[in-house]
């Protein structure tokens, strides 16, 4: 799988957040992006793959109360295929 910043991850997803990722640094833990910049889907503001640093929020294992995800922008997160993986 490549490694891919979560805003590049939103736009392949179709302008949608829903999709699960791991952070290549998490040694087993994985979270559902729930939004980006308070959207759940649309297009999001600013250029790509940037797209201004907005704020993203998730759900560490999919569950639990909504976080901010740190350093988004980063390439170092990997979508991961099945929300059936999560941890």
């Amino acid at each position: 799988m490549v490694s891919e910043n979560i805003y590049q991850m939103y736009v392949a997803n179709g302008n949608r957040a829903g999709f699960a990722v791991k952070r290549d640094s998490w040694s087993w833990q994985t979270a559902i992006i729930t939004s980006i910049a308070g959207k759940i889907e649309g297009e999001l503001e600013g250029r790509a793959p940037y797209f201004g640093n907005a704020k993203v929020k998730g759900r560490m294992g999919g569950v639990g109360r909504e976080i901010e995800i740190s350093c988004p922008g980063t390439f170092g997160y990997t979508r991961v295929d099945s929300a059936s993986n999560l941890k």
